[in-house]
């Protein structure tokens, strides 16, 4: 099935909403002592006002290039998944991020998602990613190696879930 990047309307920030408190899709977020309002530890969920959504979230993350560009997976009619890139001061890169919904994983998206990222981000005069995550998530890994992301750090002092301190990877490309 064809993917593509879509800028999310408002009216679309339902999706947003939905993805945030699905258990399913957020079980990668359990665990860490996150200080961020409505998060379920328990399960990674993080119960989401829509209105707030519409009125904050989406005035720093949507339309406000180059610092964050943030897109659904839309496969068909149907959004998927969510993907970014945001701008880190720090390192002067952009760091991605991607998220499939639940019901969808395993199913051969991120791939072709973050290829499809890539090639706007490079449009857009973008130079270099990086990926920073836990080694456990070797699907994730996986789909970026497959994009040409490359493997700088691993075994990264990370945060701790469920009390264990977890170990990162740290990738890059080149656009």
């Amino acid at each position: 099935m064809k993917l593509e990047l879509v800028v999310p309307r408002k009216e679309d920030l339902w999706f947003k909403k939905e993805l945030k408190e699905d258990p399913q899709t957020m079980d990668y977020n359990a665990g860490y002592a996150l200080d961020v309002e409505g998060y379920n530890r328990e399960n990674g969920t993080i119960q989401t006002d829509l209105k707030e959504l519409e009125e904050v979230w989406a005035k720093k993350w949507i339309g406000n290039e180059p610092t964050y560009f943030y897109y659904f997976i839309k496969a068909g009619s149907q959004f998927i998944g969510e993907i970014y890139a945001k701008f880190n001061n720090k390192t002067t890169l952009y760091e991605i991020g991607i998220v499939i919904k639940g019901d969808y994983r395993g199913k051969g998206f991120s791939t072709p998602a973050i290829k499809l990222l890539c090639e706007k981000l490079k449009e857009k005069g973008v130079k270099k990613l990086y990926h920073r995550l836990p080694m456990c998530r070797k699907a994730a890994i996986k789909a970026d190696i497959n994009n040409g992301f490359v493997v700088k750090k691993e075994n990264i002092e990370g945060m701790k879930k469920f009390g264990k301190s977890e170990k990162l990877v740290y990738l890059e490309k080149e656009l």
